[in-house]
Protein backbone atom coordinates (compact mmCIF):
# COMPACT_ATOMS: atom_id res chain seq x y z
CA UNK A 1 0.00 0.00 0.00
CA UNK A 2 1.23 3.49 -0.87
CA UNK A 3 2.50 5.38 2.17
CA UNK A 4 1.92 9.10 1.81
CA UNK A 5 -0.64 11.71 0.88
CA UNK A 6 -3.25 10.84 -1.73
CA UNK A 7 -2.08 13.54 -4.15
CA UNK A 8 1.45 12.12 -3.94
CA UNK A 9 0.01 8.73 -4.91
CA UNK A 10 -1.63 10.29 -7.98
CA UNK A 11 1.57 12.16 -8.84
CA UNK A 12 3.59 8.93 -8.61
CA UNK A 13 1.10 7.10 -10.83
CA UNK A 14 1.19 9.78 -13.50
CA UNK A 15 5.01 9.89 -13.38
CA UNK A 16 5.11 6.10 -13.75
CA UNK A 17 2.83 6.27 -16.79
CA UNK A 18 5.09 8.90 -18.34
CA UNK A 19 8.22 6.86 -17.57
CA UNK A 20 6.68 3.77 -19.20
CA UNK A 21 5.61 5.89 -22.21
CA UNK A 22 1.92 5.23 -21.59
CA UNK A 23 1.77 9.01 -21.60
CA UNK A 24 4.27 10.07 -24.26
CA UNK A 25 5.71 13.58 -24.76
CA UNK A 26 2.98 15.78 -26.21
CA UNK A 27 0.16 13.43 -25.19
CA UNK A 28 -2.98 14.88 -23.67
CA UNK A 29 -3.89 13.37 -20.30
CA UNK A 30 -7.42 12.22 -19.47
CA UNK A 31 -9.47 14.97 -17.84
CA UNK A 32 -9.73 15.47 -14.07
CA UNK A 33 -12.89 13.40 -13.73
CA UNK A 34 -11.42 10.45 -15.63
CA UNK A 35 -8.17 10.56 -13.64
CA UNK A 36 -10.09 10.81 -10.37
CA UNK A 37 -12.13 7.75 -11.30
CA UNK A 38 -9.00 5.88 -12.47
CA UNK A 39 -7.09 6.48 -9.24
CA UNK A 40 -10.03 6.39 -6.82
CA UNK A 41 -9.63 9.95 -5.56
CA UNK A 42 -11.51 13.24 -5.87
CA UNK A 43 -10.88 15.90 -8.51
CA UNK A 44 -9.24 18.25 -6.00
CA UNK A 45 -6.59 15.62 -5.30
CA UNK A 46 -5.96 15.14 -9.03
CA UNK A 47 -5.60 18.88 -9.58
CA UNK A 48 -3.11 19.14 -6.70
CA UNK A 49 -0.99 16.37 -8.24
CA UNK A 50 -1.14 17.96 -11.68
CA UNK A 51 -0.13 21.33 -10.24
CA UNK A 52 2.90 19.71 -8.60
CA UNK A 53 3.94 18.04 -11.86
CA UNK A 54 3.40 21.29 -13.74
CA UNK A 55 5.74 23.09 -11.34
CA UNK A 56 8.35 20.36 -11.94
CA UNK A 57 8.09 20.98 -15.69
CA UNK A 58 6.69 17.51 -16.42
CA UNK A 59 3.19 18.60 -17.42
CA UNK A 60 1.82 21.74 -19.03
CA UNK A 61 -1.73 22.97 -18.62
CA UNK A 62 -3.37 24.87 -21.48
CA UNK A 63 -6.52 26.76 -20.58
CA UNK A 64 -9.43 25.43 -22.58
CA UNK A 65 -7.41 22.56 -24.07
CA UNK A 66 -6.31 20.31 -21.23
CA UNK A 67 -3.17 18.90 -19.63
CA UNK A 68 -0.25 17.63 -21.72
CA UNK A 69 3.04 15.84 -21.14
CA UNK A 70 5.87 18.28 -21.77
CA UNK A 71 7.65 17.60 -25.05
CA UNK A 72 11.34 16.84 -25.37
CA UNK A 73 13.33 20.05 -25.63
CA UNK A 74 14.62 21.26 -28.98
CA UNK A 75 18.36 22.05 -29.08
CA UNK A 76 18.88 25.65 -30.20
CA UNK A 77 22.35 26.12 -31.68
CA UNK A 78 23.69 29.58 -30.93
CA UNK A 79 25.85 30.80 -33.79
CA UNK A 80 26.26 33.85 -35.99
CA UNK A 81 24.13 32.45 -38.80
CA UNK A 82 21.74 29.86 -37.39
CA UNK A 83 18.06 30.81 -37.00
CA UNK A 84 15.39 29.21 -34.86
CA UNK A 85 13.56 27.85 -37.90
CA UNK A 86 16.81 26.24 -39.10
CA UNK A 87 17.13 24.46 -35.75
CA UNK A 88 13.58 23.11 -35.85
CA UNK A 89 13.88 21.87 -39.43
CA UNK A 90 17.29 20.31 -38.70
CA UNK A 91 15.75 18.26 -35.89
CA UNK A 92 12.81 17.13 -37.97
CA UNK A 93 10.35 19.48 -36.28
CA UNK A 94 7.74 21.09 -38.51
CA UNK A 95 8.20 24.85 -38.21
CA UNK A 96 5.81 27.66 -39.06
CA UNK A 97 5.38 31.28 -38.05
CA UNK A 98 2.34 33.55 -37.88
CA UNK A 99 2.26 37.34 -37.65
CA UNK A 100 0.56 38.57 -34.49
CA UNK A 101 0.97 42.27 -35.24
CA UNK A 102 3.01 44.78 -37.20
CA UNK A 103 3.33 48.52 -36.80
CA UNK A 104 5.66 51.44 -37.35
CA UNK A 105 6.88 52.98 -34.11
CA UNK A 106 9.27 55.78 -33.17
CA UNK A 107 12.70 54.65 -32.02
CA UNK A 108 13.30 55.21 -28.33
CA UNK A 109 16.80 55.64 -26.90
CA UNK A 110 17.32 51.88 -26.54
CA UNK A 111 16.31 51.06 -30.12
CA UNK A 112 18.20 54.06 -31.48
CA UNK A 113 21.36 52.83 -29.76
CA UNK A 114 21.07 49.25 -31.03
CA UNK A 115 20.01 50.12 -34.59
CA UNK A 116 22.25 53.19 -35.02
CA UNK A 117 19.30 55.50 -35.49
CA UNK A 118 18.17 58.83 -34.14
CA UNK A 119 15.53 58.91 -31.43
CA UNK A 120 12.20 59.29 -33.21
CA UNK A 121 13.25 57.54 -36.45
CA UNK A 122 10.75 55.08 -37.91
CA UNK A 123 11.13 51.45 -36.81
CA UNK A 124 9.09 48.54 -38.14
CA UNK A 125 8.01 46.30 -35.25
CA UNK A 126 6.89 42.83 -36.28
CA UNK A 127 5.62 40.41 -33.61
CA UNK A 128 5.35 36.77 -34.61
CA UNK A 129 4.56 33.43 -32.99
CA UNK A 130 6.58 30.39 -34.07
CA UNK A 131 5.47 26.78 -33.71
CA UNK A 132 7.18 23.38 -33.61
CA UNK A 133 4.84 20.56 -34.57
CA UNK A 134 1.93 23.00 -33.99
CA UNK A 135 3.12 23.72 -30.43
CA UNK A 136 3.90 27.42 -29.76
CA UNK A 137 7.54 27.86 -28.81
CA UNK A 138 8.62 31.49 -29.23
CA UNK A 139 7.13 34.97 -29.40
CA UNK A 140 9.48 37.13 -31.46
CA UNK A 141 9.52 40.91 -31.36
CA UNK A 142 11.63 42.04 -34.34
CA UNK A 143 12.63 45.67 -34.78
CA UNK A 144 13.83 46.86 -38.22
CA UNK A 145 15.08 50.32 -39.25
CA UNK A 146 12.27 51.20 -41.66
CA UNK A 147 14.37 53.08 -44.21
CA UNK A 148 16.75 50.11 -44.63
CA UNK A 149 14.05 47.50 -45.31
CA UNK A 150 11.31 49.12 -47.46
CA UNK A 151 8.49 46.71 -48.30
CA UNK A 152 9.66 44.06 -45.80
CA UNK A 153 6.23 43.30 -44.37
CA UNK A 154 4.70 42.64 -47.79
CA UNK A 155 7.56 40.32 -48.70
CA UNK A 156 7.33 38.44 -45.37
CA UNK A 157 3.63 37.75 -45.88
CA UNK A 158 4.50 35.95 -49.11
CA UNK A 159 7.32 33.72 -47.83
CA UNK A 160 6.76 33.48 -44.02
CA UNK A 161 10.53 33.79 -43.50
CA UNK A 162 12.41 36.85 -42.27
CA UNK A 163 15.67 35.86 -43.98
CA UNK A 164 13.91 35.32 -47.34
CA UNK A 165 11.94 38.54 -46.96
CA UNK A 166 15.13 40.47 -46.19
CA UNK A 167 16.78 38.99 -49.26
CA UNK A 168 13.88 40.21 -51.39
CA UNK A 169 14.34 43.78 -50.15
CA UNK A 170 18.05 43.74 -50.83
CA UNK A 171 19.62 42.29 -47.67
CA UNK A 172 21.24 39.18 -49.09
CA UNK A 173 23.28 38.19 -46.04
CA UNK A 174 23.35 39.12 -42.39
CA UNK A 175 24.57 37.59 -39.14
CA UNK A 176 24.14 37.87 -35.39
CA UNK A 177 26.64 40.20 -33.78
CA UNK A 178 25.74 39.38 -30.21
CA UNK A 179 23.21 37.45 -28.14
CA UNK A 180 22.09 38.01 -24.57
CA UNK A 181 19.89 35.51 -22.70
CA UNK A 182 18.03 36.09 -19.44
CA UNK A 183 15.17 34.34 -17.67
CA UNK A 184 12.01 35.54 -15.98
CA UNK A 185 8.43 34.49 -15.37
CA UNK A 186 5.99 35.05 -18.25
CA UNK A 187 3.27 37.66 -18.33
CA UNK A 188 -0.31 36.46 -18.53
CA UNK A 189 -0.44 37.32 -22.25
CA UNK A 190 2.85 35.49 -22.97
CA UNK A 191 1.71 32.39 -21.08
CA UNK A 192 -1.54 32.36 -23.03
CA UNK A 193 0.17 32.68 -26.42
CA UNK A 194 2.75 30.01 -25.58
CA UNK A 195 0.19 27.66 -24.03
CA UNK A 196 2.22 27.36 -20.84
CA UNK A 197 1.83 27.83 -17.11
CA UNK A 198 2.64 31.14 -15.47
CA UNK A 199 4.51 29.07 -12.89
CA UNK A 200 7.14 28.10 -15.48
CA UNK A 201 9.91 30.47 -16.64
CA UNK A 202 10.65 31.84 -20.08
CA UNK A 203 13.97 32.69 -21.69
CA UNK A 204 14.40 36.23 -23.02
CA UNK A 205 16.82 36.18 -25.93
CA UNK A 206 17.98 39.51 -27.29
CA UNK A 207 20.18 39.72 -30.36
CA UNK A 208 21.44 42.18 -32.94
CA UNK A 209 21.71 41.24 -36.62
CA UNK A 210 23.94 43.21 -38.99
CA UNK A 211 24.57 43.25 -42.72
CA UNK A 212 28.08 44.43 -43.63
CA UNK A 213 28.39 46.04 -40.22
CA UNK A 214 25.07 47.90 -40.45
CA UNK A 215 22.35 46.98 -37.94
CA UNK A 216 19.40 45.47 -39.76
CA UNK A 217 17.35 43.88 -36.94
CA UNK A 218 17.15 43.96 -33.17
CA UNK A 219 15.32 40.94 -31.78
CA UNK A 220 13.67 40.34 -28.45
CA UNK A 221 12.36 36.79 -28.23
CA UNK A 222 10.31 35.12 -25.49
CA UNK A 223 10.89 31.35 -25.46
CA UNK A 224 9.18 28.67 -23.39
CA UNK A 225 12.11 27.44 -21.27
CA UNK A 226 10.86 23.87 -20.96
CA UNK A 227 10.82 23.44 -24.76
CA UNK A 228 14.26 24.84 -25.62
CA UNK A 229 17.82 23.96 -24.68
CA UNK A 230 20.55 26.30 -25.87
CA UNK A 231 23.59 24.66 -27.47
CA UNK A 232 26.99 26.17 -28.24
CA UNK A 233 29.50 24.30 -30.41
CA UNK A 234 32.90 25.69 -29.39
CA UNK A 235 34.70 23.63 -32.04
CA UNK A 236 32.79 25.44 -34.78
CA UNK A 237 33.43 28.76 -33.07
CA UNK A 238 37.17 28.02 -32.89
CA UNK A 239 37.26 27.06 -36.57
CA UNK A 240 35.49 30.29 -37.44
CA UNK A 241 37.96 32.29 -35.37
CA UNK A 242 40.90 30.51 -37.02
CA UNK A 243 39.58 31.39 -40.50
CA UNK A 244 38.95 35.06 -39.71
Amino acid sequence: MFQGKRWEFVRAKIEANIASNNFAPGDKLPNDIELARLYGVNRHTVRYAIRALEQKGILRVEQGRGTFVVENTTPYLLSAGTRLTDNLVAHGRLARRSILSSETIAANERLAKHLHLKVGDDVLLMTTLSFQDEIPIVIAHSYFPAERVPGLLDEFSGVNSISKALKRVGVAAYSQQWVQINARMPTEAEARLLGMSMAQPVFIKENLDCANGTPIKFGENVLCASRISFFIDFKKMQKGTARS
